[in-house]
């Protein structure tokens, strides 16, 4: 296998976007202050400074490494290195919003990750991936494949067209040999089909299992959405994923299925009246394969980016496993910020990671490794170095609790990713038509009309028709916190 060379961080903090005339003009955050913290190429930690090793660390702890075969293709090794350059245009699906594509912008390098810049938008919508991500594709991937493109704040859709936007705005595009060709399980089955039902989990609330249609296949991922939801519960998994199941299922099984929003007598939920009523068809049970079992076990050390502050990638040990998840704990760290994360996740790599990719390890602290100078302004949560905020990358550092994402005033909060579609207005969201499509497939209801869809908490809307069964494994604490 051919590793990348390390490579140098590169960092551009968005402080400009594009206006209506494709001039580049002021964001409104670099008019506000911000934290006086050093940057985080400025904040070496202990393994930059050549005083760790996971060697060493592994005979200390007497550890055991997480095994390289348990990681996926997109876990482990890259097999080329991140070509990718700050400035360059893409198109990409929006974190948040699973079912919409953008045009985005690559406004920091780190290793063989990106932070990537919604055209249009204010940084703190910004979010980070690997450059080999399938959530990515090269310019005009979207009308070659037939899937509406979300374009930046203050364009027309029926006047963008790419080209003339990166000529105008002098910008460059991404070349497409950066983007990897997928499809490792091979070409997709033909008998999944876009409008197809299925039983699906909930990702959000794991002990939910839940009526839903496959909203978009693209190569060997399908676009799972849940019936009568909007498409933020929406999320990409392949075809193997024991995530999605059959039609079925849950009463083979002995599980409770979740029946769409609204559903009468959800208790008593029909497939066969349902899939009449909708005039849809079934996935054909056939088609699912197992996957085999993670293979994860407690106490392996792994390297894991910080879902509280993504721009860190941090020393960890697995402390809890379940079918399809592990728990993370983060070395030195307090078991207060422990938290699960799905076993095929991108974010969760092998020892040795960012070492061979050029990211920075953040290391497990000791007392005399944090030297801070006289009326330096330090972050009083302890193991916190003040790199990062909790209003995301807007701000690269913080010098209170205020601002830090591990403070208790902070620790419930999901602060990483803002929801810059949620933030217009219901007139803005309800004529964008990359949200009628999702709208379209989760509307119907159950005379074969279609109805606008209840926003409503999840779990406060599905409470009131979970039937709990003996066989059934829910962790009601959780589910009703």
């Amino acid at each position: 296998m051919k590793q990348p060379n390390r490579k140098r961080k590169l960092n551009m903090d968005s402080k400009e976007r594009l206006d209506q005339d494709g001039r580049l003009e002021q964001a409104e955050e670099e008019k506000k202050p911000k934290d006086s913290t050093t940057p985080l190429s400025h904040v070496p930690s202990a393994a930059a400074q050549g005083a760790w090793s996971w060697e060493w660390y592994l005979k200390e702890q007497k550890a055991v490494a997480a095994p390289v075969e348990l990681f996926s293709k997109d876990q482990s090794f890259p097999e080329h290195e991140n070509g990718f350059q700050i400035g360059m245009r893409l198109e990409g699906i929006d974190p948040r919003h699973p079912s919409v594509f953008c045009v985005l912008s690559v406004a920091e390098v780190c290793g063989y990750r990106l932070r990537l810049h919604f055209d249009g938008y204010l940084s703190c919508y910004d979010f980070w991936t690997n450059a080999g991500s399938p959530d990515i594709h090269p310019v005009g991937w979207c009308e070659k494949t037939k899937h509406e493109l979300h374009i930046p704040k203050g364009y027309r859709k029926d006047k963008f067209v790419w080209m003339d936007y990166l000529k105008a705005c002098k910008l460059q595009n991404a070349p497409k040999k950066l983007f990897r060709n997928r499809s490792p399980n091979g070409p997709m089955s033909k008998e999944f089909q876009v409008g197809m039902k299925l039983e699906a989990v909930d990702r959000k609330n794991p002990s939910l299992v839940c009526v839903a249609t496959i909203a978009d296949i693209v190569e060997d991922r399908l676009l799972v959405h849940f019936d009568n939801w909007d498409d933020s519960y929406d999320y990409w998994c392949d075809v193997n994923s024991p995530y999605v199941q059959p039609v079925g299922w849950c009463q083979e099984n002995g599980r409770t299925l979740i029946a769409p929003q609204g559903y009468p007598n959800p208790e008593n939920f029909s497939w066969t009246e349902y899939l009449e009523a909708t005039q849809t068809n079934a996935v054909p049970a056939k088609v699912f394969k197992m996957r085999l079992p993670h293979g994860f076990l407690p106490n392996m050390k792994l390297e894991v980016v910080d879902k509280r502050n993504p721009r860190l990638i941090r020393v960890a040990t697995i402390v809890d496993v379940d079918d399809q998840r592990v728990k993370v704990h983060f070395d030195g760290w307090d078991h207060k910020y422990d938290y699960w994360v799905e076993a095929d996740s991108p974010d969760i790599h092998p020892i040795g990671w960012c070492d061979v990719t050029g990211h920075p390890l953040e290391v497990p602290q000791r007392t005399n490794d944090l030297k801070i100078l006289p009326g330096q302004a330090v972050c009083p949560t302890p193991g916190c170095r003040g790199i990062g905020h909790i209003r995301g990358p807007r701000y690269s550092g913080h010098h209170s609790a205020f601002g830090c994402p591990y403070s208790d005033m902070n620790l419930k909060k999901e602060a990483t990713l803002h929801d810059r579609l949620r933030e217009q207005t219901q007139a803005n969201l309800e004529s964008d038509s990359s949200h009628s499509k999702s709208k379209s497939l989760c509307s119907l209801n159950f005379n074969g009309k279609h109805e606008k869809v209840n926003s409503q908490p999840r779990l406060v809307q599905q409470a009131k028709c979970l039937k709990i069964k003996g066989k059934e494994d829910i962790d009601l604490d959780n589910l009703f916190r």
